[in-house]
């Protein structure tokens, strides 16, 4: 029996074709050599940074290239980041802790924590992100955003570690823990709040009041997790290969429910499904509430045009989890598990 990527489904007017502009590539790429992350014609480096910047293109089809730089700038930032707290030298809790309290302090303060210590690359990659950050909310007055946006980077990063407790589980983990976990994990809440932070249309609407509303933190969490399985789905190959595969759902519930890969894989397929299904419900809850309390149809469209990131990005990672090599082993084409049958990973 066959598996496809096309078990997933969502509206077809969410669909959007990649941002055909790659210019912010060179502008990421030229900011991170200065700070020490990569290396001037090091076409390994511009690789990496490639793969991992590119993931704008399928995000955030949409906006400029001065948009883009933004966000290209943060995901560079979450990735290398996401590497450099896996990494094995700072997974022990000690450790790990002291570092995340390290760049927690650059990100609320604009400061490194030791002023007596040289900082390190990857403290001077957050301060990159911090410094500009903080210049876009002051030119575009976009402080509010900047504050969730910020919130929301914190938040991540301390849901690093609690994952990479449970890697070593020698029992499968529960569906639950793995969602309680993975909702703040996989990153989505921070990929949506800074493409709302560098919005230039929406100036009607306050970005707090819908942030805070509970429908649409239903949405975002529906959204988070939608995500997060697909990646999943699309890394377990590499993931196996690497031996950290069992936080994995595509593993772990196999041995949970006692089935097989693929009806294991029509059975995340389907979860996906009726969270697509929950947004849609939850979008229309949220429009006629907000309608109730007296938005205009001008505000309730620019509701709509906040709802719309998120589509895009939703549909927008399923592209790009199966075209980029982060999610997929380099001895595989590049849709791997999306068209095979790998029941024997188990």
């Amino acid at each position: 029996m066959s598996i496809s990527y096309k078990e997933f489904k969502y509206p077809e007017c969410w669909k959007r074709n990649p941002n055909s502009n790659n210019q912010y590539f060179e502008e990421v790429f030229k900011d991170s050599i200065k700070v020490g992350i990569y290396e001037i014609k090091n076409q390994k480096h511009y690789s990496y940074m490639e793969d991992i910047v590119g993931i704008c293109r399928y995000f955030y089809p949409t906006i400029d290239n001065e948009q883009s730089i933004l966000c290209g700038t943060f995901m560079n930032w979450l990735f290398l980041i996401d590497d450099f707290l896996e990494d094995d030298k700072n997974i022990t809790s000690k450790k790990q802790n002291e570092i995340l309290k390290i760049h927690e302090n650059i990100l609320l303060t604009g400061q490194y924590l030791n002023s007596d210590v040289e900082p390190t690359i990857c403290e001077k990659l957050t301060m990159l992100l911090q410094t500009t950050l903080n210049q876009w909310a002051i030119k575009y007055n976009k402080l509010d955003m900047y504050n969730i946006l910020i919130t929301t980077l914190i938040q991540w990063m301390y849901s690093v570690n609690p994952l990479n407790k449970i890697v070593d589980s020698s029992k499968p983990i529960h569906m639950d823990l793995y969602t309680f976990i993975r909702k703040y994990n996989c990153g989505v809440t921070p990929s949506i709040a800074v493409v709302l932070f560098v919005d230039k249309e929406i100036n009607d609407v306050d970005f707090s009041k819908i942030w805070l509303n509970p429908i649409f933190a239903r949405i975002l969490e529906n959204s988070s997790m939608h995500v997060a399985l697909v990646n999943d789905c699309a890394s377990y190959s590499r993931e196996f290969n690497f031996g950290v595969h069992k936080v994995n759902p595509l593993y772990f519930l196999q041995i949970n429910h006692n089935l097989s890969y693929v009806n294991i894989f029509k059975l995340i397929a389907n979860i996906c499904n009726q969270r697509i299904n929950q947004i849609i419900k939850d979008e229309e809850l949220l429009l006629k509430q907000l309608k109730q309390q007296g938005y205009t149809e001008n505000q309730l469209n620019q509701v709509n045009i906040i709802l719309n990131y998120i589509h895009f990005i939703i549909q927008g990672n399923i592209g790009f989890s199966i075209s980029s090599k982060r999610y997929n082993s380099t001895d595989q084409e590049n849709e791997t598990i999306f068209k095979k049958n790998i029941s024997y990973y188990i």
